[in-house]
């Protein structure tokens, strides 16, 4: 059995050899720098910490629910009942449950520690994609381990973090994974690759970034366009058949997002108004500017075309400086595809990023659904990747050109005695002592600036997790509660979620198009809330009951809000009249886990029931366990209610997520079909069955020199 083994073996020392000892440090370099960066702040393991420089507790809310989703009831969230009067999970453009960076970070360590964790794990991937995108741009030595640390610790990076746009930097990170492996594919002829692409585009896409997939896109399109362009006639058809495959296998990978967003474009819609000014966006010299200014006014000025509170991207002033050794670059005929690929990449990004300047005015003209792309800024996020790729690629040919130059140089040194003792010492390690100064104060500069601006831990508000701690405690039904009156306190989002309290006021710039349908003045009923939680400054109806003070946050009860659910005459409810509390009755209900609602009730005569939940496509009721229709009641859930006690069971099951699913799943199947029929142990399965069928070759003493013979063979061809 041990010389069975011995192709396999031989393989793992062929690739050991390729990858060698560099680029282990480097790696283990990489991880240690991602620590010393972002450890203390990311990896403290201490729920009750999040940062509150920007939006993390809203974005702390979808990280919440797929912790109550699978820690608490065993389910994947399909709908989200603690926003507005209730959203769909699945179709969210901002969902991000399906990339396993987020959901295996949170299904170990919780919600807030597993958003904390899995941001920690894409600063260091984005370090390591960098690595991977400078390798294949053929960087080597200290300038690619230099481009992808200061990608990793770049200014892009350290804003993402700092406005607290989870979704966006768990994307990011995955961009130069995307360029990396798309143009390595591009240039092989194997199915691999290929895979390997596509699974890099899902995971860039499944993050919820609203934006990334218009620009992944138009990055990607840009790559693939410079590479056909500068490959013969006869191989551009292969590439581009390629490139259609890895967008095929990444869309089927995606079908389980993908398909419920569907619905979700038709039924939801955002609460921001389209960018008709493109705030933020820049002439391409202005833009280069944000890399290289570090002084803290910087993110909130609103010169130079700035929107103010946006712009952060340091990276330092010597790659901008390294761009200009580009042309010399050139000169290298193998390297002029890979520069020439960068050099577009970064021109399309900074022209897409200067729209209101550059041709690109017209694009956005003709297609005015592009100015729902807001904050044009981000673009120079991912312009720091092609960016620093071009600065490490025009240092490493001033370094080659330096000690080709310097070569030739050499100092004597001499010794007076009995005899005279000469050495030569080469010139050459001057060469190499200043290249590893420049780079290590350049990243040392970066590294200290943006580490203090991007981190700056804090604790969530106890006085949230105390007041509807106790609020839950007074009032065990369920209701609607309002926190902050006219003006939301985001900070106590964390706690409500946590609570598993549905919060009506909570709008994270999405909502259904139902919800203003429903609150419309000709409406006969809508959803308020039964509690309001505010300062004495804010405005409260004037019914409102006060319950207790929070250190400053009043508690008020309001009496004419309608119960969660409600038994209402059927004869009422058709005439359209105004519904009050004193019309109805409320019945049992409770939320069995996001995507399932309960409701005990019995009725004597012919009525309604009423669920204060919007109805969406997806819904599905069971009386008593038996399938029963939905009768939506002003865009609300609702059902006939047939004479008895019975329990009405409405979950939220679209087809379209199960659809999605089913093809994500046998597009994984094919992808891993295609990684195994080209693994070693496979080939190595093959050639024996090759053996057994031919038999030994005449000549051969044995079954070790048959497999020899035949694995000769096919490494031959």
């Amino acid at each position: 059995m041990k010389q069975l083994f011995v192709p396999m073996y031989s393989w793992q020392l062929r690739m050991w050899s390729r990858v060698g000892w560099r680029v282990v440090v480097e790696w283990l370099l990489i991880v240690v720098v991602a620590y010393l960066y972002c450890g203390a702040a990311l990896l403290d393991f201490d729920a009750s910490q999040l940062q509150q420089t920007g939006e993390h507790n809203e974005s702390a809310t979808l990280p919440l629910l797929a912790e109550l989703g699978i820690w608490r009831h065993h389910e994947i969230p399909l709908w989200n009942p603690y926003m507005l009067t209730g959203f769909p999970h699945a179709g969210d453009i901002l969902g991000h449950f399906w990339n396993p960076i987020s959901t295996l970070s949170i299904v170990l360590w919780g919600g807030i520690n597993g958003m904390k964790v899995s941001i920690f794990i894409s600063f260091l991937l984005a370090g390591i994609g960098q690595w991977l995108f400078a390798h294949v741009a053929g960087v080597r030595g200290p300038p690619r381990l230099w481009s992808s640390l200061l990608f990793m610790i770049s200014g892009g990076l350290a804003l993402l973090w700092r406005v607290g746009w989870y979704e966006l930097l768990l994307g990011i990170a995955w961009f130069p994974w995307c360029f990396a492996s798309l143009w390595w594919a591009l240039h092989k002829r194997d199915r691999t690759s290929i895979v390997l692409a596509a699974v890099c585009v899902a995971m860039a896409l499944s993050t919820g970034g609203g934006y990334y997939p218009f620009y992944l896109f138009g990055c990607l399109s840009v790559l693939v366009g410079v590479k056909v362009a500068f490959t013969n006639a006869s191989a551009r058809w292969s590439q581009l058949r390629r490139a259609a495959a890895i967008a095929l296998l990444s869309a089927g990978l995606l079908a389980v997002m993908i398909l419920p967003i569907a619905d979700g474009f038709r039924y939801t819609r955002r609460e921001a108004p389209p960018d008709q000014e493109q705030k933020g966006s820049q002439t391409i010299p202005y833009a280069l500017m944000n890399y290289a200014i570090s002084q803290p006014d910087w993110f909130n000025t609103t010169i130079l075309g700035n929107s103010g509170g946006w712009n952060w991207f340091y990276i330092g002033a010597l790659p901008l400086a390294a761009l200009a050794l580009i042309p010399l670059a050139l000169r290298d005929r193998a390297q002029r595809a890979p520069v020439l690929a960068l050099a577009a990449l970064l021109l399309f990004l900074l022209a897409w990023h200067a729209n209101k300047y550059t041709p690109i005015q017209y694009i956005y003209q003709w297609f005015p659904w592009l100015y729902m792309l807001r904050f044009p800024g981000r673009l120079l996020v991912v312009a720091t990747s092609p960016l620093l790729v071009l600065a490490g690629l025009g240092l490493q040919y001033a370094y080659h050109a330096a000690r080709d130059w310097i070569r030739g140089f050499s100092v004597t040194l001499a010794k007076q005695g009995d005899a005279d003792i000469r050495a030569r010492m080469s010139l050459l390690w001057i060469v190499d002592g200043v290249l590893l100064l420049v780079l290590f104060f350049s990243f040392r500069d970066v590294y200290s600036i943006n580490k203090g601006f991007a981190f700056a831990p804090r604790p969530i508000d106890p006085k949230s997790f105390q007041a509807l701690s106790w609020l839950k405690n007074y009032d065990h039904d369920l209701y609607y509660t309002n926190v902050g009156g006219d003006s939301i306190i985001w900070g106590w989002m964390p706690a409500a979620y946590s609570l598993e309290m549905p919060i009506i006021n909570f709008d994270y710039n999405r909502r259904l198009l139902t919800y203003d349908q429903q609150r419309q003045p000709e409406s006969p009923f809508f959803a308020k809330p039964k509690y309001v939680l505010a300062a004495p400054d804010k405005p409260r109806p004037p019914e409102a009951t006060f319950v207790r003070d929070f250190d400053g946050i009043g508690l008020w009860y309001l009496p004419d809000a309608l119960p969660f659910a409600f038994n209402v005459p059927s004869a009422l409810l058709q005439s359209g009249a105004p519904i009050a509390p004193k019309d109805v009755s409320p019945v049992g209900v409770q939320l069995d886990g996001p995507n399932r609602i309960v409701v005990s009730g019995a009725s004597s005569e012919e009525s309604e029931l009423v669920v204060l939940v919007s109805d969406y496509p997806g819904w599905r009721l069971a009386v008593d366990g038996q399938p029963a229709p939905i009768v939506p009641a002003n865009a609300y859930l609702g059902a006939h209610m047939p004479p008895g006690q019975h329990i009405y069971t409405f979950s939220f099951l679209p087809t379209k997520y199960y659809i999605g699913l089913v093809i994500s799943l046998l597009t994984l199947m094919v992808m891993l079909g295609m990684v195994l029929a080209e693994s070693p142990l496979w080939r190595l399965r093959r050639r024996w069955v090759r053996v057994a069928r031919q038999g030994f070759r005449p000549g051969t003493s044995s079954v070790q020199e048959a497999i020899q013979h035949n694995t000769t063979s096919a490494d031959q061809q």
